[in-house]
């Protein structure tokens, strides 16, 4: 739907690439924590990358400050622009961090994490989201569930990216989803053209649906 609207307005339809990221927390293994796709233009490789992965693990709060440690970082042809977090849990509390990533019981203890590349040191998202204002890069944030409300807005206002609830359980679910995903990617991409895209999109392929 993005690359359609692009051609339609004279723009190229491989002007942006998406990364999928999942994460889970600290009672997951180190390869499980944290897991990406290659940067795609092609939907149907970000498709055959989701279909390889399934809920699992959890313990209660999600590990988002592991979510964001790096976006900030940059790619092979650009930088990141913007994320767009998708989750039912608010984030690690700087306690919590600790407490999980020390618990032998659930987790797997301080001393393993210690000896993993990517999560040696611990990260905590206030601290994240402070680099991610610093690169004017907004966090566009949909809860699932009513008890990441609080904190993915304060995600969205730090970085000044938008915050709506996400219905994954109506029919409509996808759709939003879909309609949310495409209008920021849109507006983003288009710069000075990006609000004449959206209403492009909007005009073409959204249904009505309430927030």
């Amino acid at each position: 739907r993005i690359s359609t609207i692009l051609k339609e307005n004279g723009e190229s339809s491989n002007s942006f690439e998406m990364q999928f990221v999942v994460y889970r927390n600290y009672d997951a293994p180190a390869d499980m924590l944290l897991q990406t796709s290659t940067w795609e233009s092609k939907p149907e490789n970000l498709r055959n990358f989701m279909e390889s992965i399934k809920a699992d693990y959890g313990w209660g709060n999600e590990a988002i400050e592991i979510g964001l440690a790096h976006v900030n970082k940059e790619t092979e042809k650009g930088s990141v622009s913007q994320v767009i977090l998708i989750g039912d849990a608010p984030a690690n509390t700087k306690q919590e961090v600790t407490e999980k990533r020390e618990d032998l019981e659930n987790g797997l203890g301080e001393d393993y994490w210690k000896k993993t590349k990517l999560f040696s040191n611990p990260t905590y998202y206030e601290d994240e989201l402070a680099h991610l204002k610093e690169y004017s890069i907004p966090v566009h944030t949909f809860y699932v569930d009513q008890k990441a409300q609080q904190n993915f807005l304060q995600i969205a206002t730090i970085t000044e990216g938008r915050c709506e609830k996400l219905d994954i359980n109506s029919q409509r679910g996808s759709s939003q989803l879909t309609d949310l995903v495409s209008e920021e990617v849109l507006r983003k991409v288009g710069g000075l053209k990006g609000g004449v895209l959206v209403e492009a999109y909007r005009a073409k392929f959204s249904k009505s649906y309430t927030s």
